[in-house]
């Protein structure tokens, strides 16, 4: 490894024409630290375009490498990064993020004054359209995410795990990198593994990037289909990291199931669905005018409560799905192919 290498950018990516080079760019507009940064995109096999691009970018830009993802996962792009990186960091970005020009001097700065495992900052979702403005907005309320982002710019502290993450080379290594089992909820898992062994992982609330969601509704529920399924697998092997918001979704869609297939029978469970849809329904259907109301614009109100019930419905049939997986030992074909 070449030791005067101070960074290593690592982007997994598959089918992402529209947003690579935006991204590239924007990596590539950091300003770096004492010794350097790389780029490296661990590329998924792309089929639409994303591979003519990033040829093309390479011309450009000197500092990008590009290596292929045969098995097209996330995890597997990541160890694959890792083990052909040269720097004393790593640090992981996502193609549909915008993050600032000092991303990589505040991560390592922070790294070195805490002596964390894995820093990072907070995301900021924002959008274009309607739908990912919606969504945004979704994802700001723990109501929707089950916790309530730390976007104050004063917050440094521990928390479960970080967006992307910047950690030292040697300490991945150290620690099995990233566990290739789980297509989805691997940055959790780690942060977790990290934290098992002693480690810290820390986020700062002035480091802020802006994340930009799906642009349609269907990828937003098929996304948390994979989040509810992957989740039962972080748990299986973690059983610590559970809590309630976890099995909450999965809880509700049950209610859901159980009081119409008992409706089929007897007309009388209809009141009963009728009731349990309403007892959900009244809390976010007010969650998501206050957030409409919250960005000025009534006209979110429909677009952020499709975007909440889809959070919810998603992650608890993903979840429900997952548990039955793990019962039935069937393998994960279907959600393995979303995932990719």
């Amino acid at each position: 490894m070449n030791n005067h290498m101070k960074a290593s950018v690592l982007i997994p990516c598959r089918n992402e024409a529209g947003n690579i080079e935006t991204c590239i760019r924007n990596v590539f507009d950091f300003e770096p630290p004492e010794g350097g940064f790389e780029v490296i995109v661990i590329d998924g096999m792309s089929d639409d375009g994303t591979r003519e691009i990033l040829s093309g970018l390479k011309r450009q830009y000197h500092g990008l490498r590009v290596i292929d993802n045969p098995q097209r996962t996330v995890p597997h792009a990541m160890n694959l990064g890792i083990e052909h990186a040269r720097g004393e960091y790593i640090i992981r970005t996502d193609v549909r993020c915008v993050h600032p020009k000092t991303y990589l001097k505040d991560l390592i700065s922070l790294s070195e004054e805490t002596g964390a495992d894995n820093v990072g900052g907070v995301l900021v979702p924002t959008g274009e359209t309607y739908t990912q403005k919606s969504i945004a907005a979704a994802y700001a309320s723990p109501v929707a995410m089950g916790g309530a982002l730390r976007d104050r710019g004063d917050f440094v502290g521990e928390t479960d795990a970080v967006y992307g993450g910047c950690f030292r080379r040697e300490r991945l290594l150290e620690i099995g990198m990233y566990d290739e089992e789980m297509v989805r909820n691997q940055d959790d898992e780690l942060s977790f593994r990290l934290r098992k062994a002693g480690g810290r992982v820390i986020q700062s609330g002035s480091i802020k990037v802006e994340y930009f969601p799906r642009k349609r509704f269907t990828q937003l529920f098929k996304q948390f289909l994979q989040y509810g399924y992957w989740k039962v697998a972080v748990l299986r092997k973690h059983p610590a990291q559970a809590s309630w918001r976890h099995y909450a979704p999965a809880m509700l869609v049950s209610g859901f199931l159980a009081l119409a297939v008992a409706s089929l029978f007897n007309t009388k469970f209809l009141i009963g669905l009728l009731f349990y849809s309403g007892t959900y329904m009244l809390p976010v259907s007010a969650e998501s005018l206050r957030l409409a109301f919250k960005k000025r614009n009534l006209r979110l109100w429909p677009g952020v409560l499709t975007a909440m019930v889809f959070i919810h419905i998603g992650f608890g049939i993903g979840f429900m799905a997952g548990v039955a997986s793990w019962l039935l030992s069937i393998k994960p074909r279907y959600f393995e192919s979303l995932s990719r």
